[in-house]
C-alpha cells in the first residue's frame, strides 16, 4: 500500500468511525494487508477503537497496545497520547478503574502540553465518568465542563454530545431530573447533528432512562426499543445490553415483573460474557429491587449484597450505599 492508498484507507475508516459504523471499520481494515495496519499507529488505533466499541476487548487491547508501541517508536507524541487515552477507556470498561484513571491523567497532562484540545476533552470526559462512579459529583461536573470547553475549541460535535450525555447522567444521579432531562435533550440534538449513529443511540438511551425515573415508563419503553434497533444495526452489542437493562426497568414500572426479571437475567449474562462489571452490578442491583418489590425479601437481600460487592470493587461507593435500604442494619455496617 503506497502513501496515497494508505491515506485513502485512513480517511474511509475515519469516516466510518465518525458515524458510529465500527463494524464497517473492522471489515475495512481487516481486508487490508496485516503488516500495513500494524505499521500505522493511526490505522491500528482506529481498529482498536472499533473492536472496543463492538465489545471485543482482547482484540481492542492488542491493536491499541500496538498503536501505542508504534507511536512511541516514531516519536509521534500526539498519536501516543490518543492511544494512551483509549487504553484507559478499555481498562475502565473492564473494571480496572485505578489503571484507567492513571492512563487518563497521564494522557491529559501530555495533551495539555501539546495543545491537543480534542484529547484534552476525551481525557477530561473519561475522568468525569470515574468521578461520577465514585460519587464525587462536583468533580464529575467540573471535568465535564472542561471537556465541553475543549471539544468546542476543537469543533468536535461528537465529543460535545458525549460530554453532555455524561453530564446528564451526573445530574440524574444527583436526583435533579429536570436538569438531567434538559441536558440529555441537548446531548441528543448535538449527537444527531454529528451524524454518529452510535452516539445518537447512546444519547437517546440516556434520555429514555431519565424519563423512566421521572415516571414516564411508556414513553421510555418506546424510545428504548427504537434505540435497540439502532444498536443492532451498527453492531453495538454492549450498547444493546445496556439498553435492555433500561427496557427491564420500563417493564417493571408497568407491573410486568416476570418479564423484567427475565430481561435482567439476560443482561447479567451478557455483561459477564462481555466483561462489563459495571453493567453486571447495575443489572444485579435492578434485580434486587424487582425481587424486593415482589416481596421476595431474602432473594432481594442476596442480590443486593452481591451487587454492593460489585460496586465497591469498582469504587462506585455512592451506588453501593444506595443498596442499604434493601439490607438489614447489621449488613449495612458490614
Amino acid at each position: 500500500m503506497n502513501a496515497h492508498e494508505s491515506l485513502r484507507t485512513f480517511q474511509r475508516a475515519h469516516n466510518l468511525a465518525a458515524t458510529g459504523q465500527h463494524a464497517g471499520v473492522v471489515e475495512l481494515l481487516s481486508g487490508q494487508p496485516t503488516e500495513e495496519v500494524e505499521s500505522s499507529p493511526s490505522l491500528a488505533l482506529l481498529l482498536g477503537i472499533a473492536q472496543a466499541r463492538l465489545g471485543r476487548d482482547e482484540e481492542a487491547h492488542h491493536w491499541v497496545a500496538l498503536a501505542l508501541q508504534r507511536s512511541r517508536e516514531r516519536g509521534d507524541r500526539a498519536a501516543e497520547t490518543r492511544a494512551l487515552n483509549v487504553s484507559g477507556a478499555i481498562a475502565l470498561e473492564s473494571g480496572r478503574v485505578n489503571e484507567a484513571a492513571a492512563c487518563f491523567s497521564r494522557a491529559l497532562a501530555e495533551a495539555e502540553r501539546e495543545g491537543d484540545h480534542a484529547t484534552v476533552g476525551r481525557c477530561s470526559n473519561n475522568l468525569g465518568i470515574i468521578a461520577n462512579m465514585r460519587g464525587d459529583y462536583g468533580r464529575a461536573v467540573g471535568s465535564y465542563m472542561v471537556a465541553l470547553a475543549a471539544f468546542q475549541r476543537a469543533d468536535l460535535r461528537s465529543g460535545v454530545a458525549e460530554a453532555l450525555h455524561n453530564l446528564a447522567i451526573t445530574y440524574r444521579d444527583q436526583g435533579d431530573l429536570a436538569k438531567a432531562k434538559e441536558t440529555a435533550d441537548r446531548a441528543l440534538e448535538v449527537a444527531a447533528a454529528s451524524g454518529d449513529l452510535r452516539l445518537s443511540a447512546l444519547a437517546r438511551g440516556g434520555g429514555a432512562e431519565i424519563r423512566l425515573l421521572a415516571g414516564e415508563p411508556t414513553v421510555a419503553e418506546r424510545a428504548i426499543e427504537r434505540v435497540m434497533e439502532t444498536q443492532r444495526r451498527v453492531g453495538n452489542v454492549v450498547g444493546e445490553a445496556q439498553d435492555l437493562r433500561v427496557l427491564a426497568g420500563c417493564l417493571a414500572a408497568q407491573g410486568n415483573v416476570e418479564a423484567a426479571k427475565a430481561t435482567l437475567l439476560d443482561v447479567l449474562e451478557r455483561a459477564e460474557i462481555l466483561g462489563r462489571p459495571l453493567l453486571a452490578a447495575q443489572a444485579e442491583r435492578d434485580l434486587a429491587h424487582v425481587a424486593h418489590r415482589s416481596g421476595r425479601l431474602d432473594e432481594a437481600r442476596d442480590l443486593a449484597l452481591s451487587a454492593r460487592a460489585r460496586f465497591l470493587a469498582l469504587g462506585a461507593v455512592a451506588e453501593a450505599s444506595k443498596l442499604s435500604e434493601l439490607l438489614p442494619e447489621e449488613e449495612v455496617q458490614a
